[in-house]
């Protein structure tokens, strides 16, 4: 990564929840150990833009560029693809208190869908996630994430993460998760389908 780019990253709007970043700190503990993640935090440290994973707080708002920064240096430092970090995301929400809070309050598929706006508001100050629709008839679901176009390393993230929460709140073997539209793609937001059996 390049100076210009950190620059770029650096100026990016917005903000987030420190257990955005704890969670990729659990992930990488769970997978490669204490030694990954001090290889983790040392590799954010030579980006200049060191992150303590130890010490973050849950809720503290941290800015968005650290984020990307965090998942960034976690492909590099592991030589990481799509699929790692997919699996991250799909991992984030049974470490996150924050996701476990809600689903344990919102036990129907119908209103963890509709609630999913006021919930990325807790996680996020930038964007907007819009319910698009359940269809529980014809099982699946459409979410839209609009004006977060950050960087494409989102892109399997959040398509893990919003499968993770799928298969928590729906009763089914089988549940897939695909982005269908993406603004690195060309698209004008991103959009994720969830389907199941």
């Amino acid at each position: 990564m390049d100076e210009a780019v950190l620059k770029k990253l650096k100026e990016i709007p917005g903000e987030v929840r420190g257990v955005t970043m704890q969670t990729d700190a659990n992930y990488v503990l769970r997978k490669i150990g204490e030694e990954g993640l001090a290889k983790l935090q040392q590799k954010t440290k030579q980006l200049g833009w060191e992150i303590d994973y130890k010490h973050i707080k849950t809720m503290g708002w941290y800015p968005l560029g650290q984020r990307v920064v965090s998942l960034l240096a976690a492909k590099e430092t592991f030589g990481w693809g799509d699929k790692e970090i997919q699996d991250m995301g799909n991992c984030a929400p049974k470490y996150s208190f924050i996701a476990s809070t809600m689903l344990k309050y919102f036990l129907s598929v119908s209103k963890v869908f509709q609630e999913a706006a006021r919930y990325w508001d807790k996680h996020y100050s930038v964007g907007k996630l819009v319910p698009v629709k359940i269809d529980e008839k014809n099982k699946f679901a459409l979410l839209r994430l609009k004006d977060f176009n950050v960087d494409p390393v989102f892109c399997p993230y959040f398509t893990g993460y919003f499968l993770r929460i799928s298969q928590m709140v729906i009763k089914s073997e089988k549940i897939t998760a695909e982005e269908t539209e993406c603004p690195s793609k060309g698209g004008q937001w991103h959009e994720f389908l969830m389907k199941w059996v």
